[in-house]
């Protein structure tokens, strides 16, 4: 092999790897922003869940200073085992009717259903976003 050639194999090897560490540490990021909407869509069912086979009210808080969201029995003022820790780059938000919810909550009655009307968990990771709908009536979770 000559110098011109391994010069040649070097500036490829260069290029490939030149275009495809963005695109891996963009495909990174959209993978870690859907686990973590995964994961707060089995907490919100669970919390679902317990409010109807408990005939308690059940609540999912969003603690933005720690990552965390936890289902806490609003009857008993205890914080269940499950829970969910977010990386530090995704955020969430809880909206009601497209504002700001005052409380970073979604409760849910022994019925199923909201306390108020339909509620949003909006998760965000640089400049991503991904929102978590919970319909007030039927308690119904979807993913937008």
């Amino acid at each position: 092999m000559t110098l011109v050639e391994i010069l040649v194999i070097l500036s490829i090897i260069g290029l490939i790897l030149g275009t495809g560490i963005p695109a891996m540490v963009r495909y990174s990021e959209q993978v870690r922003l859907k686990a973590a909407t995964r994961q707060l869509v089995g907490l919100v069912s669970f919390a679902r869940h317990q409010a109807i086979s408990t005939r308690q009210a059940h609540a999912v808080y969003v603690d933005r200073v720690r990552h965390e969201v936890t289902v806490v029995n609003l009857s008993s003022g205890q914080a269940q085992d499950e829970r969910v820790r977010l990386p530090s780059s995704v955020g969430v938000d809880v909206e009601v009717g497209g504002a700001p919810a005052e409380e970073p909550q979604i409760v849910f009655r022994p019925t199923g259903s909201l306390t108020g009307r339909t509620t949003a968990l909006v998760l965000t990771d640089r400049g991503r976003r991904l929102t978590i709908s919970v319909t007030g009536p039927t308690g119904a979770v979807t993913v937008q």
